[in-house]
């Protein structure tokens, strides 16, 4: 067990099904998609096989106090001569492994493929993370293209919950989800057939925010209905180094961590088998 896992709450089997660890940094011109090819051919080829080209990622940054309010404060314009580079998306042979690659960011992301698919500890998620960003460091100052100077960082964690579908999904989230009660002032209402909720948390300091979506899904796959909670922290400081970088995406982590562990009930800790 790795240290940034030790002092948190614990599952043996949660119900995660993907997560993101990324940093976003700023722009690096010459960073362009032959480039972006080059460093997963030397770096990466071999263990994420399979590439595609999607279009690059936002980065999202946190607003506090009454800056958050303002309309059209997040709208952003940009005038360029030239069409945005492609982001890169570079997966494992089984798929459960992923690295993006963009002129402003990189991320790792790890899917559950199937129900056999061991969780992969954040431990080791950060470690694999950390040693990326030195190989991508060494090849930026190997091809002369400048240095990673990180903006922001994010940290995702993805859950599908079994629940019973459309027509019980008040009662499901309220016997879930701690912050939702199905109950009314009066009889005149009928339990809801859908449900929404969209909760952030700003965390001291205003270091970052943890923001945290739940919705009714339809998993294909599995042809369930699945309740989906998403936990996205991010944030923004001075980064020094990689190890300062590093320390606020632990912070990330841990308020992801702790954030599920208060968002949901003590009944389905022990479903997931809370240690």
């Amino acid at each position: 067990m790795n240290n940034c896992d030790q002092k948190l709450p614990q599952f043996r089997n949660p119900p995660v099904i993907e997560t993101v660890l990324g940093v976003y940094f700023r722009e690096l011109e010459k960073f362009n998609s032959a480039e972006q090819g080059i460093f997963w051919d030397r770096y990466f080829r071999t263990k994420f096989p399979n590439l595609e080209e999607r279009p690059p990622t936002e980065e999202l940054r946190e607003r506090f106090g009454e800056d958050r309010l303002v309309p059209g404060a997040d709208i952003r314009w940009r005038v360029s001569q030239r069409p945005d580079t492609p982001r890169l998306w570079a997966a494992s042979q089984d798929g459960q492994h992923v690295i993006q690659i963009q002129r402003n960011g990189f991320l790792t992301n790890w899917l559950k493929s199937n129900d056999g698919v061991t969780y992969k500890s954040f431990g080791e998620k950060r470690l694999e993370l950390a040693n990326k960003l030195g190989q991508l460091n060494e090849f930026l100052q190997d091809r002369t293209i400048g240095q990673i100077k990180p903006t922001s960082w994010v940290v995702t964690y993805i859950n599908h919950i079994d629940y019973e579908g459309l027509d019980n999904v008040g009662p499901s989230v309220a016997d879930i989800i701690t912050t939702w009660t199905n109950t009314y002032s009066d009889d005149w209402l009928v339990s809801p057939d859908n449900l929404v909720l969209d909760i952030a948390f700003p965390m001291p300091s205003n270091a970052g925010r943890l923001n945290v979506k739940l919705t009714p899904v339809f998993e294909n796959k599995s042809k369930q209905h699945k309740l989906r909670l998403e936990l996205t922290a991010r944030g923004q400081q001075e980064f020094k180094d990689l190890e300062s970088l590093l320390l606020s995406i632990d912070l990330g982590h841990e308020w992801v961590v702790r954030g599920f562990t208060s968002l949901t009930r003590p009944e389905m800790h022990k479903l997931w088998e809370r240690v």
